[in-house]
């Protein structure tokens, strides 16, 4: 749409949806460590603790949604975007929760390593600074996840770790790409992030019952407790980067996850003592910079060619008559 009637949309606007944009993705980074975090404090079935976490997390996003006077959680079902982008996530959650229940540190982050240099097979055009950016942050991850592991650890990575993991880092972008597309397609991201919540609480809190989660008490405890840090970091953090997804690229949305892996690894030496060398020290810091640098680059370079990519960060600036329908740009 550049230099169609988006184009011009005043340039103190834009710097504001650059700035608003790159705080988003940021804050949503710092919360989904926290996430991870709480993962290691929970007991009980994975699925059972995701299942828990859908069903807190959507009275939080709804809480939200009608706070902010967003759509409700059917308007994503209504479009063949917003639905895809609604089971995407749900399947992300899923294998999100999988996997950091299952595999060891070093071979989830390892995933999460990844999934920046995947992103770049989107093609979603980012910017040459922020695709190095990207691509940076995934090799600097690689190699300080490689030395901390040291050969024992990278042998004992067996054919089933390595498959869950190739599975989250291809969901993960799926997702990412998916949320996008829906966003751009004027799908209001907090009524997907509502949806997911509501149509996972559907799907999965039968399966937690099943496999026990809520016989055991200690088990149910634990569940109750991590599906609450994370249904309370994890759904403002979804939606402030469901929002931001269209102005910052899926390339740079996925080099953030090295900011997560940062605030991970420091959640888990302060309250774990996870052990940590100086090499995978300086590797996932200079991983986490190379991140937000694509953050704030591709967000530049996405939105100065198009400005309407940041119409989604606040409603009331994107839209005049609502998310979804046949209205008009409040900035045409």
């Amino acid at each position: 749409m550049e230099g169609g009637a988006d184009a011009i949309v005043p340039s103190s606007r834009v710097r504001l949806r650059e700035r608003r944009a790159v705080g988003d993705v940021l804050i949503s980074s710092v919360l989904f460590g926290g996430c991870n975090i709480a993962w290691r404090y929970g007991t009980g079935p994975a699925i059972g603790i995701v299942g828990y976490r859908m069903v807190i997390g959507a009275v939080i996003a709804v809480g939200i949604a009608r706070w902010r006077g967003g759509g409700t959680w059917l308007d994503p079902l209504r479009v063949r975007s917003g639905r895809i982008a609604v089971a995407a996530s749900i399947a992300g959650l899923v294998a999100a929760g999988s996997m950091f229940r299952a595999l060891d540190g070093p071979l989830a982050g390892l995933a999460l390593a990844c999934t920046p240099a995947v992103a770049l097979l989107v093609r979603d055009r980012s910017g040459r600074v922020a695709v190095a950016a990207a691509l940076g942050s995934s090799v600097a991850a690689i190699v300080g996840l490689t030395v901390a592991a040291g050969d024992a650890g990278v042998a004992s990575v067996s054919w089933g770790d390595a498959g869950i993991a190739v599975v989250f880092v291809a969901i993960d972008v799926f997702t990412l790409r998916a949320l996008e597309v829906a966003v751009t397609e004027r799908v209001d991201p907090m009524a997907i992030v509502s949806a997911t919540m509501i149509g996972g609480a559907i799907v999965l809190v039968p399966f937690g019952l099943v496999l026990g989660a809520a016989r055991d008490t200690d088990a149910l405890g634990g569940a109750l407790a991590a599906a609450l840090a994370i249904a309370l970091f994890g759904t403002v953090g979804r939606i402030l980067r469901a929002a931001a997804l269209p102005a910052a690229g899926v390339t740079a949305m996925a080099a953030s996850s090295q900011v997560v892996a940062l605030v991970t690894a420091v959640g888990g030496v302060v309250l774990f003592a996870d052990e940590v060398t100086v090499v995978s020290a300086v590797c996932t810091a200079v991983a986490a910079t190379l991140g937000a640098v694509a953050v704030v680059a591709g967000a530049r370079w996405r939105l100065r060619r198009d400005p309407a990519l940041g119409a989604s960060l606040t409603r009331a600036d994107g839209w005049e008559d609502g998310p979804v329908g046949g209205g008009t740009r409040a900035d045409a």
